[in-house]
Order: C-alpha cells, then structure tokens, then sequence
C-alpha cells in the first residue's frame, strides 16, 4: 500500500512548513490539530494567528490546505492566493489554487493558474491533468454528452494504457491468478482530507485509483498500479513491512530506470530514495508505516517469498484483517 498524500504520507515526512510555527503555540496547536484531522479547531486556530501576523505567509498556506481538506475550495482561494503572491515560484501551491478555483465552478479561472504553471514546469503532471479535467468541466457546461463521452474514452484508453504498464513489471505469468481482480477510476476514501490516489480491496478484489487521475500520464497510474498488484497476488487482506517495501521497490525501480519526462514529486522522492539504495528506500517505508502502525508485521504470507505462514501467527499483535480502507495506495 502507498499512503496517500496527506499528513500521514510517506511523501510527507520530508520537512514541511509546520517546523517553522513551533514559536508560536497557536501556530503550533493549529498545526497538531491539522495533523490528526481536527479541521474545524485547526481553522479556528489558524484565523487567530492571522490576528497576530497578518502577513505570514505560511499560516495563509496551512489554513488554505485545511480549508481544502475540509472540502472548503472556496474559502481556501483568498489565502492560496495571498501565499502564491508572495512565492511565486511554488508550482505545486500554485496549482493548488488552480484546483481550488476548480472545485469552485470558475473554470476560467482555473486553467489560466494551469497554464501559467505549465508554462514553467510543462512536464508537471499534476498542473497537466487538472487542466484537462477543467477543460472538460467546461465542455460539460456547453455540450454535457460529449463532455461525458470524452471523459469516457479518456479514461478507458488511460488505463488500458495503465494496467498494461503495471503488468510489464512484473515477471511472465506474474498476473496469470490474478484475472478476477478488476481495475478502475472510482471515488476513492480519504485520509487526512485527501483522497487516497489508489486502493486495493481485498474483499472486492478491486483497485480502484481515484478518479482525480483520470486525466493523469498513464505511466504515472501505471506505478500505482503496479505497487497495488503487489498487495492483490497474495490474494489475503494482511500486509506487512516487507509486503510494502516489496510494492514500493517496484514502482520506485520503474520510476528511476524508465520514466525520464514527467514531474511528480510523489514518485520522484520515492524514485530519488531508491536511487540512493534500495536499502534507503525499504528504511524509510518501515520508519513511516511503524510511526502509522506500532503493530504491524514485519513479514507476511508470501513477504518475503516463499513464505508458508500466515500473518496471524506472527505475533500477537499481527493478523487483523486490515479494514479495505486501510490497504490504500
């Protein structure tokens, strides 16, 4: 599983604008409530700071993201818009306002924050696939049917294109017991106010990857793919530390070796780690997910292979079922 892009992500324990606001208790107590989901304390908190320091750029940035986890795009506009401002070189808080303006309704809007940052960066993928998906939106306000066909055949050609990728990785036969399991775009669940970008559900035998990606570089849904196959062949609801370090060495490796034209901060931390070592890399996956889970295994059925026992008689604390919201990519 690969946690999704929240507070609790694998991505983000790469130092963040929370360090900076330990000086001040509100700005430090907004922050812990941000973090454990509290959203409605965290913007309370934040607007108090604002009280205090006006002009901070960093609380604009955090009450923003939380207006956004809180599914409050509109509010958050003002404040991604008083941060992109004064820092004007941040792509990815950049397109966030794009997004922002987009869940909005302003369309317009929208792509033109899209454009100005491909401009830039026109290899991002997260400004590249939000500006299609606006471009749609707007279509579905003048022809509804069309937009709908599109957005169809868009995502139908996308993870074809995907699903073959992911399936490339792996050795010949690889997938062969795995044809029950079914693939697609979907809503996906939340975790700290984001959408998990892909899940696998063992009782369905699905993976779903957010619907958000519909639009995405299928080389980039392909990755994702790929780590969720590894969690779909053992065909069981457990995982473990070395069940995760085995899905993440398979993407970061495609990521590292074949994929040289896309800008995805996600994928190149992970990509960056692994071209350090695959050592860095397995290390960080057991530091995030044992700071996430203290009783979580380290191996699993088939983790590392050729393992005959199951999760369950590991350790005491082994062999709950994960629920199917917890086996997330």
């Amino acid at each position: 599983m690969i946690l999704p892009i929240s507070t609790n992500s694998i991505y983000n324990f790469r130092p963040n604008f929370s360090s900076n606001l330990v000086g001040s208790s509100v700005k430090a107590k907004a922050d812990e409530y941000m973090n454990n989901g509290n959203f409605d304390k965290a913007i309370e908190l934040y607007k108090k700071a604002l009280e205090v320091s006006p002009y901070d750029a960093k609380v604009h940035l955090n009450l923003a993201k939380t207006y956004t986890y809180n599914n409050q795009p509109k509010l958050a506009i003002p404040h991604l818009e008083t941060y992109v401002n004064m820092n004007p070189d941040d792509l990815e808080n950049m397109t966030l306002l794009g997004e922002c303006y987009k869940k909005s309704g302003m369309f317009s809007k929208s792509m033109e924050y899209f454009n100005k940052v491909l401009s830039v960066e026109p290899h991002y993928d997260y400004a590249k696939r939000n500006l299609l998906d606006a471009q749609n939106l707007y279509l579905a306000c003048i022809d509804p049917q069309k937009a709908q066909q599109e957005k169809y055949e868009t995502a139908m050609k996308n993870l074809t294109e995907a699903v073959k990728i992911a399936k490339g990785l792996f050795p010949k036969g690889y997938t062969d017991d795995m044809k029950d399991i079914t693939v697609s775009f979907d809503k996906t669940s939340k975790m700290g106010g984001r959408s998990n970008i892909a899940q696998y559900e063992h009782a369905k035998r699905k993976i779903s990857v957010t619907d958000e990606y519909t639009y995405a570089d299928p080389r980039l849904t392909g990755a994702y793919v790929a780590h969720e196959f590894v969690h779909g062949k053992d065909n069981d609801s457990y995982t473990s530390i070395r069940e995760e370090q085995d899905a993440y060495r398979v993407q970061a490796k495609y990521w590292a070796t074949q994929v040289k034209d896309i800008y995805d901060p996600e994928m190149d931390y992970v990509a960056d780690l692994y071209k350090q070592s695959a050592k860095a890399l397995d290390d960080r996956v057991a530091e995030i997910y044992k700071l996430r889970d203290p009783g979580i295994p380290e191996t699993s059925y088939n983790h590392p292979p050729g393992r005959k026992t199951a999760a369950y008689s590991l350790s005491a604390g082994a062999g709950q079922p994960l629920k199917s919201y917890d086996v997330i990519v």
